[in-house]
């Protein structure tokens, strides 16, 4: 069972008898853990043979929460009373359910990858900007409880012209060969859940809901969690930390909506994941978008010196390059225990680092964009290939795996199928042969020991002992696109999210010096640079504080 000892305000949330319930939770102020509570708080609540319902946005998300729960709950108490899933998990498990009461062709219906319908585009003759377009309106439209040919008809009722020839092109050739994309998941769902009998099916086995990260729902998605659950609804999130409006997210839309039935919410203030130096940090940029925000750091005994944050200017990405790995290894001989995360907004911007990283050996290094990189799927990956025959090809190790895989987990199934896209393409003959290569870590740590590289959106929901926020300079930090407007104001929520992720350490950079088609010119750096109140200025001066880190590993 967990030895967390919730704080005041902690317990307040988690045993509200409130049936709807709103709680406004800043990184680090142990939302996960509130949840875990909250759960087992629910619980007693709930008829015989009910459940709760625990929706969260990503694998990752997901196993944290479980892991929470198990550590509340125990093992068995989670599995009998707690279904957890991503959104996309659960609507594909409803469609999977359901799905022949609204006409789908079950037998031949083809599950999505984040691939499909770029792939689509491109099969149908769109590029650059039209094609963009084309898949936001696909988006929009689908963002909608409506039928297959309901969505043809509002494509034929858009304005002519080629984005709307390529979306309509697309969804009529989707439809065809009765493949589904995501967005398809959820409108489906949506559709099904709409049916009183369906939805009546669902609220009798799920007698309380619980969704994590409410900032990012969008109005379909909000939707689907109240229709499974018609009572004791609990969402838990920040709004400071909503940088998904590009994917259908509506932050605004969808507080109002809950603040509806849940009134004002619980806030949490504390903070128990970073050290005092990386909440001011933290606090110079939530102040600025949300005067009063500033979180407090709960231990401000626990972190050495009061931790570390320090804001670096080099003079271009070559040098960059080379001061990163010689500060994270010197980071990791202090303490080989550590999680270094190194974060860009973009992944072009850490083209150089990831280089510069790719021949170490001294410790782990983990790119997250890489399936075959991610410790739970490897781990599915050779439990399963051991069980087979010594002459086993790749081939068949990759149906292997699929077979075992829950067909609702459509973000595992694409994983493991990424994996597999990168055995492939090793000179092995078989699959033992081609996993040997393969780097081991801990599956049951979401984040080990080492470098992890990532972008800004993937490291949503993690944390790391030391934190490099990269690449500070206007075009990446706002990105271009993203530098005015609504837009402007995501892009400083996605550096809030950034730099809430450090636990102990956070190393702000920018270059002077910058490189493009036509070669290097003079970067500017970005209009939050002077905003950001740091400690340190040097790399010099960050090696100094790890002699006092390393002392205090030691002891």
């Amino acid at each position: 069972m967990s030895e967390f000892a919730l704080s005041q305000e902690q317990s307040h949330a988690a045993t509200s008898d409130a049936d709807y319930l709103m709680i406004v939770a800043p990184p680090g102020c142990g939302k996960t853990e509130v949840l875990a509570h909250r759960a087992a708080h629910l619980i007693s609540s709930l008829e015989k043979n009910q459940r709760v319902l625990a929706l969260t946005f990503t694998n990752r998300a997901r196993s944290n929460l479980e892991e929470r729960l198990r550590a509340v709950l125990g093992q068995a108490r989670t599995r009998r009373h707690i279904v957890v899933r991503n959104f996309h998990g659960f609507a594909t498990q409803v469609v999977l359910a359901h799905g022949r009461t609204i006409g789908l062709e079950m037998d031949s219906l083809q599950q999505p990858k984040t691939s499909t319908l770029r792939k689509a585009m491109s099969d149908a003759g769109g590029n650059g900007a039209v094609m963009y377009d084309a898949e936001r309106m696909l988006s929009e439209i689908k963002r909608n409880s409506l039928s297959d040919a309901e969505v043809l008809r509002v494509l034929q009722q858009q304005s002519p012209g080629k984005v709307s020839e390529l979306a309509e092109k697309v969804e009529r050739a989707r439809q065809e060969v009765n493949q589904l994309h995501y967005d398809d998941l959820l409108r489906h769902a949506q559709c099904l859940l709409h049916i009183p009998a369906i939805s009546r099916l669902y609220q009798a086995h799920f007698g309380a809901v619980l969704v994590d990260e409410f900032q990012d729902l969008s109005l379909q998605q909000l939707d689907l969690a109240r229709l499974s659950c018609a009572s004791r609804q609990t969402f838990a999130g920040d709004p400071l930390q909503g940088i998904y409006s590009w994917a259908g997210a509506a932050p605004a839309e969808v507080e109002a909506e809950i603040r509806k039935n849940c009134g004002e919410p619980i806030r949490l203030h504390e903070s128990y994941r970073s050290s005092p130096k990386v909440l001011e940090t933290v606090n110079s940029i939530s102040e600025r978008i949300d005067p009063g925000s500033s979180l407090i750091s709960a231990q401000p005994a626990r972190w050495t010196e009061g931790g570390c944050s320090a804001a670096l200017v080099l003079h271009d990405r070559a040098q960059e390059a080379q001061v990163l790995p010689r500060l994270a290894a010197e980071i990791l001989s202090c303490n080989p225990e550590a999680s270094v995360g190194i974060i860009c907004r973009a992944g072009w911007r850490r083209g150089d680092i990831d280089r510069a990283f790719s021949a170490e050996t001294g410790f782990p290094v983990r790119r997250w964009e890489l399936a075959i990189d991610d410790p739970r799927i490897v781990a599915l990956i050779q439990s399963t290939v051991a069980t087979l025959p010594r002459g086993a090809s790749i081939a068949d190790a990759r149906l292997a795996v699929l077979d075992i895989v829950d067909p609702a987990d459509v973000e595992a199934r694409e994983q493991v199928d990424d994996a597999f896209d990168t055995l492939e393409q090793s000179n092995a003959t078989t699959a033992k042969a081609a996993i040997r290569s393969i780097r081991v870590s801990d599956p049951k740590q979401t984040i080990g020991p080492g470098v992890h590289l990532l972008n800004a959106h993937t490291g949503k929901g993690q944390q790391f002992d030391w934190v490099f926020v990269v690449g500070m300079e206007e075009g990446h930090l706002p990105g271009r696109r993203n530098s005015q407007g609504a837009a402007l104001a995501e892009e400083q929520r996605v550096l809030l999210v950034m730099l809430s992720r450090a636990r102990h350490g956070l190393i702000v950079t920018r270059v002077d010096i910058t490189s493009g088609m036509y070669g290097p010119y003079a970067a500017h750096q970005s209009r939050w640079w002077s905003e950001l109140q740091t400690a340190l200025t040097s790399a010099e001066e960050v090696e100094t504080h790890l002699l006092a880190y390393a002392s205090s590993v030691t002891a």
